[in-house]
C-alpha cells in the first residue's frame, strides 16, 4: 500500500470518519480525502507525524517503513487508546462472535497499567444478563483463559466457536461449570465431564460501555 491507502486503512479500521480526522487536524473532509487519494503528493515527514497522531500510528507505518501500526496506549497525548474490536458476542446461546478489524476509543485509564493489546471489546446481543448488560451494550474484557475465580462474569467460547456471555461458577477440582444468566427468564447451562475439554474462557469483563440517549 502506498502512503494514501495506509491512512485510508487505518482510519477505517479504527472506525473514524474523515471529518472526525479533519476536526483533529483542522483541516476540511476534503483535504483528509485527497491525502488519501495521493492528490498531495511527495508528503514531508513533518507533515505526516500529525496525520500519525490522529490515526494513533506512526509516520513509519504511514510510509511503509514499519507493518506495525498500534503504538502504546502511553504515546497517545490525548489519553486516549485503541482496543481491538471483536464484535457480538450473544447473551444466549447458539451465536458466534466475528473477528473485525475494527477498534473502540477509550480512556486510557481504564487499562490500568496493562496495554491495550491485553484487551477486547465485545457487543452485547440479547437479554440474558438483563438488567446488567443491555442487548447493544459494548464490553471491556480482559483477555483471559481463566476466571481466577468463580462468580466472575466472562465470554465462554465452546463447541464451534460457539461463545456466550455468563456470570461463570464452578468449584476448584470439580469437572463441571455453570454458565448462569442475571435474568430470571433464562436457565443455568451446565458443562461438565468430556465436554469441558470442548470449552474456553477468552475474556473477563472489566467494564461496561453504555450510551443513553437522552433527547
Amino acid at each position: 500500500m502506498d502512503v494514501g491507502e495506509r491512512i485510508k486503512y487505518r482510519r477505517k479500521q479504527l472506525g473514524l470518519s474523515a471529518e472526525q480526522i479533519a476536526a483533529e487536524l483542522g483541516v476540511s473532509p476534503a483535504t483528509v480525502y485527497r491525502y488519501e487519494s495521493n492528490e498531495i503528493m511527495n508528503m514531508r515527514i513533518d507533515k505526516l507525524e500529525p496525520i500519525a497522531k490522529a490515526l494513533c500510528t506512526t509516520p513509519a507505518y504511514l510510509m511503509g517503513w514499519d507493518d506495525t501500526a498500534d503504538v502504546h496506549a502511553s504515546d497517545n497525548d490525548a489519553g486516549l487508546c485503541y482496543v481491538q474490536y471483536a464484535g457480538p458476542v450473544a447473551a444466549h446461546f447458539n451465536a458466534t462472535p466475528t473477528e473485525e478489524h475494527e477498534f473502540r476509543c477509550m480512556p486510557s485509564e481504564w487499562l490500568g497499567h496493562r496495554r491495550p493489546e491485553d484487551f477486547f471489546v465485545a457487543s452485547v446481543d440479547g437479554n440474558s444478563m438483563y438488567p446488567h448488560f443491555h442487548d447493544g451494550d459494548d464490553i471491556l474484557c480482559l483477555r483471559c483463559s481463566d476466571m481466577g475465580h468463580s462468580g466472575r462474569v466472562g465470554i465462554i467460547v465452546f463447541g464451534n466457536d460457539e461463545a456466550t456471555l455468563k456470570r461463570i461458577d464452578y468449584q476448584p477440582g470439580e469437572d463441571w461449570i455453570d454458565l448462569v444468566p442475571v435474568n430470571p427468564e433464562y436457565q443455568t447451562k451446565r458443562i461438565e465431564g468430556a465436554d469441558l475439554e470442548q470449552c474456553r474462557v477468552v475474556g473477563r469483563v472489566i467494564k461496561v460501555i453504555r450510551t443513553v440517549d437522552e433527547a
